[in-house]
């Protein structure tokens, strides 16, 4: 059966009052890289399956959503081709639009999805809109979910992106293909830091760090640091070329 996306079938995307419509007034919010602008006319988006996604009138956004960690490795994702599934995004998920109509309205899966259909809708080639999406999946917000990377080193999470970002580029997956690879490079950095994810592991794996609590199911947003220059690994600190992707058989780990 043919995958249902925006890329499988354009035909069925679609865009009210596109494209984006902002404030000029700007907002600045604590540790955020970028300036916010309120969305001054309601966006509608219809993606593939046809279910109906809104960036209310008023909602902040950046035009990015891609997390800073990853920005030295996907790009500035400034491009007027991102604004309009940048300000979906960040309806549903994006820091200082908590309590508004749209925010978590949703499975954090769904809404990662349909920031690629609006990528891709918005005229995003297809390719570029996958790493984009890998981006966010990797680093983006969870909520209603008991695996968290937060804590996950961000030498180790840039690696993980790199990795992502090759398996994009030279195997060209479908995006089920796609998210199914992510999972188990999820699972990869699970095995690589036993101490962060014990509770995860099979029986036998080396226990907890002191201080470490296990994530809750209401997380907050993943928020990494902001600094002048591009996320890297801290000196010292060693993190494998590449994490090892667990075969068709992963079920010791339950995400």
């Amino acid at each position: 059966m043919q995958e249902v996306t925006c890329a499988s079938r354009p035909g069925t995307c679609s865009y009210e009052n596109s494209p984006l419509k902002v404030s000029d007034r700007t907002v600045t919010l604590p540790r955020r890289p970028y300036a916010f602008r309120p969305v001054a006319q309601t966006l509608h988006f219809t993606d593939a399956q046809r279910r109906q996604w809104t960036a209310p009138r008023g909602i902040l956004t950046d035009g990015a959503s891609i997390p800073l960690l990853f920005v030295s490795i996907v790009g500035q994702p400034t491009a007027p081709e991102y604004i309009n599934a940048g300000a979906l995004h960040d309806a549903y998920c994006g820091v200082g639009n908590e309590g508004t109509a749209n925010f978590h309205n949703g499975r954090w899966q769904d809404v990662h999805r349909i920031f690629f259909d609006a990528l891709v809708a918005a005229g995003t080639p297809e390719q570029r809109a996958k790493v984009l999406f890998a981006a966010v999946w990797l680093g983006g917000p969870r909520w209603d979910y008991h695996v968290s990377l937060q804590e996950v080193p961000q030498g180790a999470m840039q690696q993980a992106m790199r990795q992502a970002k090759r398996y994009v580029e030279e195997r060209d997956p479908s995006l089920s293909e796609l998210e199914t690879y992510l999972l188990r490079l999820e699972k990869g950095i699970i095995r690589g830091h036993p101490d962060l994810f014990a509770q995860l592991l099979p029986d036998g794996r080396e226990g907890p760090r002191q201080g470490y609590e296990a994530p809750v199911e209401d997380e907050a947003e993943y928020e990494p640091p902001v600094r002048d220059e591009p996320v890297s690994e801290e000196p010292g600190e060693e993190f494998p070329d590449e994490y090892e992707i667990p075969g068709d058989d992963f079920t010791d780990i339950e995400l």
